[in-house]
């Protein structure tokens, strides 16, 4: 996670400050970064920009796997509002205040890693992580998670807030396992092994919700409920990656 690294922007002398304290932090957990100021706030350290801060995140939106933006909450919303475009491609967003008393897990908490980004700067700098994401405040996880975690991709996104929803209220939940692929522990999930998407749907009449790990993509067309498949990454390439 943060291959291509963290943008860190800031807009004020004390938001510099904070912005190298963010620094130190990532750099002390191997995480590469670069940082920006306007350009009377620049130094060796500090990459200057010019223009208003809603120009800079259009140019670092796509570059970077995560920005942390140390300035209000309100700017950042107002400059990333016409970037955003999914959970899959948009960077992990995290805010810190000038001077450094939250980190706010704004966008992409999850699946790309607003919530552990805004607590690894909090652990480092002492602030105050702030997570609104439902399965994490009740310590539960959520499929991305579970993703993360062993090395699975989703393969049907569209699920994810049903299945979630479901997680978060304790509704019923089926975790079905295919052709041997171990599964991982789900609180409040019965697990059941399959074989054939047949026995999945007569199970899934029981059920508020599922998740199917599997190691090669199956079609889910017919399902009565929402159930996400999650398959092993190698699988769930395209011919060009694995062959690239």
């Amino acid at each position: 996670m943060f291959e291509r690294g963290v943008a860190i922007v800031t807009l004020t002398k004390w938001g510099v400050l904070t912005s190298m304290n963010v620094a130190n932090a990532l750099a002390k957990t191997q995480i590469k970064y670069k940082l920006y100021a306007p350009r009377h706030l620049s130094s060796d350290r500090i990459l200057p920009f010019d223009g208003n801060p809603r120009d800079q995140f259009a140019k670092l939106f796509n570059d970077f796997d995560a920005i942390i933006a140390v300035m209000a909450v309100g700017i950042v919303v107002r400059s990333i509002a016409p970037l955003i475009a999914n959970k899959r491609s948009d960077p992990a967003v995290v805010v810190v205040d000038d001077l450094g008393k939250y980190a706010v897990s704004l966008l992409s908490g999850q699946i790309r890693g607003a919530n552990r980004l805004a607590k690894i700067v909090s652990k480092e700098i002492g602030s105050i992580p702030v997570v609104t994401t439902a399965t994490e405040l009740l310590g539960k996880k959520a499929v991305e998670e579970i993703a993360e975690e062993h090395h699975l991709s989703i393969i049907n996104f569209e699920s994810l807030p049903l299945v979630n929803s479901a997680i978060v209220n304790e509704h019923k939940i089926l975790v079905a396992t295919m052709g041997g692929v171990a599964c991982p522990k789900i609180e409040n999930a019965d697990t059941k092994s399959i074989s054939n998407i047949d026995q999945l749907k007569e199970m899934m009449k029981n059920y508020d919700a599922g998740i199917v790990i599997s190691p090669t993509i199956l079609p889910l067309e017919g399902l009565s409920k929402s159930v996400t498949l999650l398959v092993t990454k190698l699988c769930a390439q395209s011919p060009e990656e694995s062959s690239g």
